[in-house]
């Protein structure tokens, strides 16, 4: 067996174990199984003989802990709105398994499996990750694994390459090109704040992350994560906290100037097809809106969807172009109201809602509440362009199902927590002293906010 099967092998099981004592290892391994993903490595074939099923082992230790450890852990207020919008989402996709056409198939089973695994995790996560140090642990993780993302396609081979765009690398939810390069530009974000970290080690991972994980998108040559980087690039001066706007600006050109350098011709030439006419509109673009026109009838006759995974199949009924074509809705919201109908896109579009509106709310709460709210601003700054990421490429890819799109949806529910967790901590100092200060012997208790 290879030295890197072993290796994985030892920090899988000593993560799985160590979960149940400690949680929060359970939710950095889960989180590098994601994007690791070694069924597809060449080191993973070693490991099939033992049929692990990675996440799942992984899950069930996380949860095994997350119980036991239940009275360690510091999450106030049991179910946040964030998560109740999530579990909405999860019942509109059973309620249109219900009453689409398409019934109880074999890939709405993988959908609910899927999203059974994607909310317990979460659930979990958003119980676990709730400190200062947590968060910085969990973020931090991002940016190796986005570096993690960007060696391997380096070192992709050729066969990994499909009409000159990188294809093949890491987890399913984003082993095709526009999947790939979405995920890691919202994966920058978190790499750019750990450039602002005081250890010098952190920030040489940080830049040299950031470097591998530009080189990767521009390899996906993905017009839907250049729109993204774009406009996000934009939202970034608006949003960032006014004491790092100069250094946003310093990054971006910085950016933009290595965007350049690494770039080709063949990436440009793509690129510039973005906003072509009609005449000079590609294959990939015209099909799309082909489908986009037919989906408005097939939702006209199915307002309550068509089911979960029946896209694909349904579509071809309402144009004659795509009668003999399975075609994906290459849009996120045109497939959630397409297959979980009215319901299901008024409970997501709800949940994006309150997930940006809790991020809003905590940019005013830690500046006015922390003696130090320097780290929680930044992150709540690259989870809201992480998440912005997502929701504008999400108008070209189909990113519903995605479980990168769900963990940043519930992010800000752990800096809330983590949030409020530091504003008791405070109270707790507070009030003894100001007790000693008044001569009192008897030190009364606390007051805790509410949550």
């Amino acid at each position: 067996m290879p030295l890197r099967s072993i290796t994985f092998l030892l920090y899988f099981l000593g993560s799985s174990a160590g979960a149940i004592a400690f949680p929060m290892l359970g939710v950095v391994c889960y989180i590098v199984l994601y994007h690791v993903y070694p069924q597809t490595k060449w080191w993973g074939k070693s490991l099939e003989v033992f049929g692990f099923r990675y996440s799942f082992i992984v899950g069930i230790c996380l949860l095994i802990g997350s119980v036991l450890n239940m009275n360690r852990l510091r999450f106030g207020r049991f179910l946040h709105p964030v998560e109740t919008g999530v579990f909405c989402v999860f019942l509109t996709i059973l309620l249109s398994i219900a009453t689409g056409d398409g019934g109880w198939t074999h890939g709405a089973d993988e959908v609910i499996d899927k999203m059974i695994k994607i909310m317990i995790f979460l659930f979990l996560m958003t119980h676990v990750v709730t400190s200062r140090r947590r968060l910085w642990i969990l973020a931090f993780v991002f940016v190796l694994m986005a570096g993690q993302l960007g060696i391997d396609a380096k070192n992709a081979p050729p066969s990994a390459f499909f009409k000159n765009r990188l294809d093949g690398v890491g987890g399913p939810d984003f082993r095709e090109s526009a999947a790939l390069a979405i995920h890691l530009c919202a994966l920058l974000p978190f790499c750019a704040i750990f450039l602002l970290q005081k250890k010098p080690w952190v920030k040489g991972i940080a830049f040299f992350s950031a470097c591998y994980a530009v080189n990767a998108i521009l390899l996906c040559r993905a017009r839907s994560a250049f729109v993204a980087a774009m406009i996000v690039g934009v939202a970034a001066l608006f949003y960032v906290p006014r004491r790092y706007r100069r250094w946003t600006v310093v990054l971006l050109v910085l950016g933009a100037i290595g965007t350049v350098r690494l770039s080709d011709a063949c990436f440009w030439q793509r690129m510039g097809t973005t906003f072509s006419s009609a005449e000079e509109r590609d294959g990939s673009a015209a099909w799309r809106l082909m489908v986009w026109r037919s989906s408005w009838n097939m939702f006209l006759q199915n307002p309550l969807g068509v089911g979960a995974s029946q896209f694909k199949w349904e579509i071809r009924k309402y144009s004659t172009e795509l009668q003999w074509r399975r075609r994906d809705a290459h849009n996120s919201y045109i497939l959630c109201v397409g297959e979980t109908g009215v319901p299901g896109l008024v409970a997501y579009l709800a949940t994006l809602g309150l997930s940006w509106y809790t991020l809003s709310r905590l940019s005013k709460r830690v500046k006015r509440t922390l003696v130090d709210p320097g780290f929680f601003e930044l992150l709540i700054f690259a989870n809201r362009m992480a998440l912005l990421v997502y929701m504008i490429a999400g108008m070209f890819v189909s990113r519903f199902y995605t479980e990168a799109t769900w963990i940043l949806v519930v992010l800000p529910v752990s800096i809330s927590r983590a949030v409020q967790n530091e504003i008791r901590a405070s109270v707790h100092e507070e009030v003894p002293e100001l007790a000693i200060a008044n001569g009192s012997a008897q030190v009364t208790r606390p007051f805790l906010l509410p949550g």
